[in-house]
């Protein structure tokens, strides 16, 4: 429990400090994986880029900015792509078990 309690902290001011990152932008994206085979090296590798890419894109670490502000974007960043895990496993477990996954087959990626 007390474990629990300093990750949810942790997590918390890792986004508070990141806001600045991403404030104008879009604040989650929706990753596809419709056309992936997660069962596989390459699609499962595909599915990581796409979701790291959109953790890249929510935040801004794209855009140009002061050093402070790209590592402000960096952290939220990681903090979105640990967010979005949960639910990038399960589609892995899913693929791996021939389950039918969600009716969108997205996931979604928000600091």
């Amino acid at each position: 429990m007390l474990f629990n309690l300093a990750r949810a902290a942790a997590i918390a001011a890792a986004l508070i400090a990141a806001v600045p990152a991403f404030a104008g932008g879009a604040k989650s994206a929706n990753v596809s994986y419709a056309d992936l085979n997660l069962a596989s090296a390459l699609g499962k590798a595909t599915f990581e880029r796409r979701v790291s890419r959109a953790a890249d894109r929510v935040c801004g670490v794209e855009l140009g900015r002061d050093i402070v502000a790209q590592a402000a974007a960096k952290r939220c960043a990681a903090a979105a792509r640990e967010s979005a895990r949960p639910a990038v496993e399960l589609a892995y477990r899913n693929a791996a078990n021939r389950q039918l996954a969600a009716r969108d087959m997205s996931v979604t990626v928000a600091p």
